[in-house]
């Protein structure tokens, strides 16, 4: 793979500083919600952080991308992912106030890489929120981060629901190109990262599987 874990992680979820002043401070949190483990129409108490992370693990999309293999879900910081390792990977200071006041309950990553080493990842980040307005107020703050000047990506069209929003960042010369999917499920946040080159001729590569992992995953959750 030729692009580092952390520089995958800052790409895929690094939040802008500005937006933090917009949520709430952190602290305990709990709201009605659902639980995974029930149907969607039965009412519990939601906590931030609660600490069940890795019962996500069983609505994470099992699909195989073709010619690709799985990393192990204890690779590279992937597999179950709390509040704390959630906030450290984004590396902005108030993130973890954003994500505790938008209520994060729990995350789960896992990561997809061709067994050439060609650097193509294909990475899912999915979170689960107390509720469907914090899950979609966390897209719009990550839609709204990949487009500021500091990361120069722009939104494109795709074959996708209209609820899903796509951006690129292509690469220089030579370089990676970059292709996030943003799509919200409930209470569920799914984002995909897609990385390929060259950047030009890989677009609609990279779109094609971006789209069909992010497909896959909502497809998967309760």
């Amino acid at each position: 793979m030729s692009a580092p874990w952390g520089l995958i992680a800052g790409v895929g979820l690094l939040t802008m500083t500005a937006c933090a002043a917009e949520v709430p401070a952190p602290g305990p949190t709990t709201v009605t919600s659902t639980t995974l483990e029930t149907a969607t129409s039965t009412s519990t108490s939601c906590e931030v952080d609660d600490g069940t992370a890795a019962a996500l693990e069983p609505v994470l999309t099992d699909k195989l991308p073709a010619g690709y293999e799985r990393a192990p879900d204890t690779a590279e910081d992937t597999g179950p992912t709390d509040l704390g390792l959630a906030a450290f990977l984004v590396g902005g200071p108030d993130e973890q106030a954003v994500l505790s006041g938008l209520g994060y309950r729990r995350g789960y990553r896992r990561l997809w890489y061709p067994p050439d080493g060609g650097g193509d990842d294909l990475i899912v980040h999915l979170y689960e929120f107390c509720d469907a307005e914090g899950a979609g107020a966390y897209l719009r703050h990550t839609r709204e981060r990949l487009l500021s000047p500091l990361w120069g990506s722009v939104e494109v069209d795709a074959d996708l629901p209209e609820d899903a929003v796509t951006l690129l960042q292509e690469g220089d010369s030579g370089g990676e190109s970059f292709v996030a999917v943003l799509r919200v499920d409930g209470r569920f946040y799914v984002e995909i990262g897609a990385y390929g080159g060259p950047p030009r001729e890989a677009l609609e590569t990279l779109l094609a599987r971006a789209g069909g992992l992010s497909t896959a995953q909502v497809d998967k959750l309760p």
